[in-house]
């Protein structure tokens, strides 16, 4: 019922792999991340758009190779035990999400319309490439055209649509991406919201709570899993 976000965000630098082993550490069975393409096309594990706040550079994602990426200290900036810690590929993060037994939700995170496609392309490719097993993996993300193009090309695949507005065409909007769950901001949850997802079919997860004594709160509205920076204290 706990997902470590960005690993466990709040014990180690978010989206390295040392915090996915904090977020298995902690004792979680699901971990997300985001996933993002380097200039040269290779999945990388990063959140923002640019460098700037996680790591010792400067610049967009997308404008750096992987041996640029690579070559920035990705953990001082959280603390000094972490310097040297990198920006993980995808598949070195898939390899530790195996490794560990953690099943991931992975966030595609499309900053520009145009990234999209390269994007899914990319990810799938990857994952038939390495066979990955389809139940220890959700795809989410908050552009519907992204979950649309995962249901074409890797339809077995669940699917999270990620929302942080809700309104009385929110669950017609989403339907034709077929999702499995929806992701939702705990601070708009409502009762009446949280009917309505359940009611529909819906897995309901939140993010990102970090307050443990408001968890029964929110599986009393129907909450089937919380994402949290802080799992340990969950």
């Amino acid at each position: 019922m706990i997902t470590g976000h960005r690993g466990a965000a709040a014990l180690a630098p978010e989206n390295t792999l040392i915090s996915i082993q904090k977020a298995a550490d902690a004792g979680v069975s699901w971990v997300e991340i985001d996933t993002q393409l380097s200039a040269d096309g290779i999945p990388v594990v990063f959140h923002d758009e640019t460098v700037n706040r996680c790591t010792n550079g400067k610049g967009k994602i997308a404008d750096l190779t992987l041996a640029q990426l690579k070559s920035l200290d990705a953990g001082s900036w959280f603390g000094e035990a972490f310097t040297g810690e990198k920006i993980p590929t995808l598949s070195e993060a898939l390899d530790t999400c195996l490794a560990l037994d953690l099943t991931l939700n992975l966030e595609l995170k499309i900053h520009h319309e145009e990234h999209t496609a390269p994007l899914i392309d990319a990810v799938v490719a990857l994952i038939k490439e390495k066979n990955y097993p389809i139940d220890k993996l959700l795809f989410s993300s908050f552009q519907k055209p992204a979950l649309e193009l995962c249901q074409q090309q890797m339809p077995e695949v669940r699917r999270g649509f990620i929302c942080e507005v809700w309104n009385d065409y929110s669950l017609t909007s989403i339907a034709t991406s077929q999702p499995y769950s929806v992701h939702i901001d705990h601070r708009i949850l409502t009762p009446t919201i949280a009917k309505n997802i359940k009611d529909a079919g819906y897995v309901l997860k939140i993010w990102t709570l970090n307050n443990a004594e408001k968890a029964q709160h929110f599986y009393d509205l129907g909450v089937d899993s919380i994402i949290t920076d802080k799992p340990d204290t969950f």
